[in-house]
């Protein structure tokens, strides 16, 4: 789909829907809402299979994480994840991968299949896939150049 910025310095995510987890909507709305925290999402939209979303992982070496929605059911996400610790056996996906929702009613099934996603080599497991913003690494602030100290002009 498409990278949204939100200016220099920002983190960087990739996003995607796991299999048919969710829609279009949802996908756009969540790299929205990762906007509005500091972070550039990535957003591989809905469809997406590990391996996919390896491979654009790898592509973008600045990425902090990894970052899965699932609105439909945590067992389903467990399916599709199964080969995520080979991947990162193998250095595939080296970086955290987090699993969630959009916000919406994921919420008691994520809760019980955290354990498993967390066998798999889940980081984390969230009801709202957007609250990884808070766990990311702050983004490096970008240099201001530094102004020199204006000096007094004698009046002569």
């Amino acid at each position: 789909m498409g990278e949204l910025a939100s200016g220099l310095g920002a983190r960087l995510v990739v996003v995607g829907a796991l299999g048919g987890a969710a829609s279009a909507a949802d996908s756009f709305l969540v790299s929205m809402r990762l906007s509005c925290r500091g972070v550039r999402a990535v957003n591989l939209g809905t469809g997406v299979t590990l391996e996919r979303a390896a491979v654009e992982l790898a592509r973008r070496r600045e990425a902090a994480a990894l970052l899965f929605i699932c609105e439909d059911s945590g067992r389903s996400a467990v399916q599709q994840l199964s080969e995520l610790g080979e991947l990162q056996a193998a250095g595939a996906v080296n970086r955290p991968v987090f699993v969630g929702g959009a916000g919406g009613g994921s919420r008691g099934e994520l809760r019980r299949v955290a354990t498993r996603l967390h066998g798999l080599g889940v980081a984390q497991v969230l009801f709202d896939v957007v609250d990884a913003a808070y766990l990311l690494p702050a983004a490096k602030a970008a240099v201001a150049p530094r102004i020199a100290a204006r000096r007094r002009v004698p009046v002569g």
